[in-house]
């Protein structure tokens, strides 16, 4: 809902209403200023949404926060206080956010990381009758994060988030944060998985913040190389049809030792990666305005109802929706 506010260590889920004067405080306590546009002339009793909020704070200043909720009244945040990282996942729903002068449109199944100053702060819109559930991570600035985190890893993301970077969450991610989302497992044991989880979270975007030379601790061989040209291929051109045999040709591979070896170095399968690659050209050609047909045909898909399905699946809503909430979010965040 909100950047860092977390204030107990396991506090329970609450499903209630939260008012305007329930915001002014969080964003006294915590450094955020909210906005009511479509309640000009609100009350301290002015319902915003109503849902569920846990939050959890972890030793070391870190502080996960997990939101189910309905927004009923459209509002507005801006982030004043500073952090090492701040980090939203979404599972549900669309958030609007800018950085500085930098919009981004979060749909469900991906993530946003920066640092958080006077610099470089943080402007969300989130519009009325939207449902939203997320997950966010913060540190606060006082340094006692660096205990909590693998040595490497703690230096690794102070030299690497400088600047705010969104991503596609791995479906293996995904899912490890729905599991701990479930009621089914005992508090503590949730409480494990999802700062475990997270903490992948943060690893796998430091993996995509370093050079292809850096990722995964590979050394630069000529089968690396083979490799990289295959999936910047992939990248560069996913609207091209692909075989597994014309790849593994350019790869100077055999098929098996191509899908074997490409799991193995990125995670996922050949053709896992370029649907994703299909999916977020396509996303990102919604975003600036395309149609669903051109956008489709632009990203590889031959037809409009497979991409449909496809990207409904992948993030969590129509093709259409998220071009009308991208529109509006330019708007809002102009």
């Amino acid at each position: 809902m909100s950047p860092i506010s977390c204030h107990s260590s396991a506090a329970p889920a609450m499903k209630k209403i939260f008012s305007v004067s329930e915001f002014i405080a969080f964003g006294e306590r915590y450094g955020i200023d909210y906005r009511f546009p479509a309640l000009p002339q609100y009350t301290q009793s002015s319902p915003v949404l109503h849902g569920d909020i846990e939050e959890i704070a972890l030793p070391g200043g870190i502080c996960i926060t997990r939101s189910d909720v309905h927004v009923l009244q459209p509002y507005e945040t801006t982030s004043r206080h500073s952090s090492p990282l701040y980090m939203l996942v979404v599972l549900e729903g669309n958030v609007a956010l800018a950085v500085n002068e930098q919009t981004f449109l979060l749909s469900a199944g991906m993530a946003f990381c920066s640092q958080l100053s006077e610099q470089q702060t943080i402007r969300a819109h989130h519009g009325a009758d939207s449902k939203l559930r997320t997950l966010s991570l913060g540190m606060y600035p006082d340094g006692g994060w660096r205990e909590r985190l693998p040595v490497s890893l703690a230096d690794e993301w102070e030299r690497s988030a400088a600047s705010a970077r969104v991503w596609q969450v791995p479906e293996f991610l995904l899912s490890g944060l729905r599991y701990a989302q479930q009621p089914g497992p005992h508090a503590a044991s949730r409480q494990l998985m999802l700062e475990g989880t997270m903490l992948q979270l943060l690893g796998y975007a430091l993996n995509l913040c370093q050079p292809a030379t850096q990722k995964r601790g590979l050394p630069v061989t000529g089968e690396y190389q083979r490799l990289e040209l295959i999936r910047r291929l992939l990248e560069q051109t996913p609207e091209k049809a692909y075989t597994l045999n014309e790849l593994a040709r350019r790869a100077a591979m055999s098929p098996s030792s191509l899908r074997c070896k490409f799991r193995h170095t990125y995670g996922c399968t050949v053709f896992d990666y370029l649907r994703d690659c299909r999916l977020a050209r396509a996303r990102r050609y919604l975003m600036e305005g395309y149609s669903v047909q051109q956008a489709a045909w632009m990203s590889g898909y031959q037809h409009a109802t497979n991409f449909a399905t496809a990207f409904r699946r992948r993030y969590g809503c129509s093709p259409g929706e998220l071009r009308d909430a991208s529109l509006t979010a330019s708007r809002h965040c102009a």
